[in-house]
């Protein structure tokens, strides 16, 4: 089957189409920590969708989370090969995200984050990663 003229052309711009509308679905580029720092960005929540801002790269321990932010940092690995992720979130609502550790390509650790309002708290994960990527941030129903 041979297509002509305008067959020919609708099919292009059915592919063009087709590869715009894949491109407006890609996920947001992940945030990456290293042991030892931290990341502070602020989060909005607009018509019930968690957006994390630009991110403000520090050393762990040294920020402080301003109102409407999170600080999300990184320890150096424990005896027992266990990093904590360690967060302040100071937003109106609980944020929730996923953390995953990795090996360059290789998934090492995966852990959803619960958002909480107002305490620091941390959540451990495998300390062999050499990066921790944080991504799929959603508004939470909150934890205890």
């Amino acid at each position: 089957m041979r297509l002509r003229g305008a067959g020919a052309l609708l099919v292009v711009a059915s592919f063009a189409l087709s590869a715009s509308a894949q491109a407006s679905e890609q996920k947001p580029k992940p945030y990456v920590l290293k042991a030892g720092q931290e990341l502070s960005f602020a989060v909005t929540v607009i018509d019930g969708k968690a957006t994390p801002g630009e991110p403000r790269l520090g050393k762990l321990g040294a920020g402080q989370a301003k109102d409407g932010e999170f600080l999300v940092g990184l320890t150096p690995r424990d005896k027992e090969l266990y990093s904590q992720v360690t967060v302040m979130e100071k937003t109106k609502v609980p944020v929730d995200f996923v953390a995953t550790g990795h090996i360059g390509e290789i998934v090492i650790d995966e852990r959803v984050i619960c958002g909480r309002l107002g305490a620091p708290f941390a959540q451990r994960i495998g300390g062999v990663s050499w990066t921790v990527e944080l991504h799929d941030f959603t508004v939470g129903k909150g934890c205890d």
